[in-house]
């Protein structure tokens, strides 16, 4: 699904429309520091809070961007944002860097420092964020086929896993089977021992 398929969601006798998902997404939490003009009023100077934010990226798409409050509550058809992003929540939190999940496109390969870079000032900081752009958002030349590259290696990387997997099964039951042959030739030595 891209960023501009609508979804209708049924509650009860109300429909609610979406569109996208938070797949492939930049996510970051910050504080800002707002006016608040009642206590203003009432100290006789400015006042201001502290106030969590969200601002949400939308990889390929540099014109839109969504900066607001943190919606701690949700609804019922929507979670709150912290639930959302737990991972990005966390690190607020933490006051550490919040990374994005999934491998940097300055360690992948087939880009080069400068594309990464590029990319990067597009709201694309990751391979995953980058297989998950939309076709209106691949206006500039040779990005449909870095697209599609960026698919087929999370692709490969996907199938990678499952033969890491195999391997390491692999090596149990060989590791598994030298345990039984030493035990084997134990018993073997210890009945001639006392034959």
């Amino acid at each position: 699904m891209d960023f501009a398929s609508a979804t209708v969601h049924k509650s009860g006798n109300q429909l609610h429309v979406t569109h996208g998902d938070d797949k492939g997404v930049f996510v970051t939490f910050c504080m800002e520091a707002v006016h608040h003009p009642f206590k203003s009023e009432q100290a006789g100077r400015p006042v201001f809070e502290d106030v969590p934010h969200v601002q949400i990226l939308f990889p390929g798409d540099s014109t839109k961007k969504v900066y607001r409050p943190v919606d701690m509550v949700g609804t019922e058809n929507k979670p709150s944002d912290p639930q959302r992003w737990p991972q990005q929540w966390a690190a607020f939190l933490a006051q550490s860097e919040q990374a994005q999940v999934g491998t940097p496109l300055t360690e992948w390969s087939p880009v080069t420092k400068s594309v990464a870079l590029t990319l990067k000032s597009m709201s694309i900081h990751t391979v995953e964020q980058l297989a998950e752009v939309p076709d209106h958002a691949l206006t500039w030349l040779g990005a449909r086929e870095l697209r599609d590259k960026a698919k087929a290696w999370l692709l490969a990387a996907g199938d990678g896993a499952a033969v890491m997997k195999l391997q390491k099964e692999n090596d149990d039951l060989r590791s598994d089977i030298e345990a039984l042959k030493a035990q084997f030739a134990e018993l073997s030595k210890s009945k001639k021992e006392k034959a």
